[in-house]
């Protein structure tokens, strides 16, 4: 994640102002008053979508909620817009966050997934984890796909795939939903 420079670290971000910023590719969020952006390669595109492809088969299939792109945003505090690279929200957490559908949602998605980039920065990686978890996500898959890893996280503990026959679970907050490794890498 590289961080704009076009902007100075500010603790306050307007919607407004977030949506005027220029669209150029790049994705912005706001983490802890700082606009980063995060160009994305290729591969992170192709696994996005694999992943989000199969999370929006089963959640439609099973009406679970909704699936969600890199470009919606989770508006967490005035300081804080994060736009993880896919995220499920259930019906039940949408009723409570969802203001209009012209505006970002105000609350935290149930699953956030990040894909990492090579420009990614650890520390800033696990600020956001940290943030996520901070304003009620209950589930976070982070996809290293450089590893061809898979780290589950939760508010209270960590586990990885390493193989791709490993099976990916959705817990708690996708009941039912599994796929093997290999289908996301």
């Amino acid at each position: 994640m590289a961080t704009a420079a076009l902007t100075r670290k500010k603790r306050a971000w307007t919607d407004k102002e977030l949506e005027a910023l220029p669209k150029d590719g790049y994705k912005y969020e706001l983490l802890d008053g700082e606009l980063i952006m995060s160009p994305t390669h290729a591969r992170h595109g192709e696994v996005s979508m694999r992943i989000g492809g199969l999370l929006l088969h089963f959640a439609d299939r099973n009406e679970l909620g909704k699936v969600y792109d890199s470009s919606t945003g989770f508006r967490l505090a005035p300081a804080l817009l994060l736009s993880p690279d896919v995220s499920f929200v259930s019906k039940a957490r949408l009723k409570k966050i969802l203001v209009a559908p012209d505006k970002f949602l105000l609350g935290a998605p149930d699953l956030a997934i990040e894909v990492l980039s090579p420009s990614d920065r650890l520390k800033q990686v696990h600020r956001k984890l940290d943030r996520y978890f901070d304003h009620g996500v209950r589930l976070v898959w982070w996809v290293d796909w450089t590893k061809e890893q898979l780290h589950i996280y939760t508010p209270d503990s960590v586990s990885a795939l390493t193989r791709p026959t490993d099976i990916l679970s959705g817990g708690d907050v996708l009941p039912g939903f599994k796929c093997r490794l290999s289908r996301i890498l």
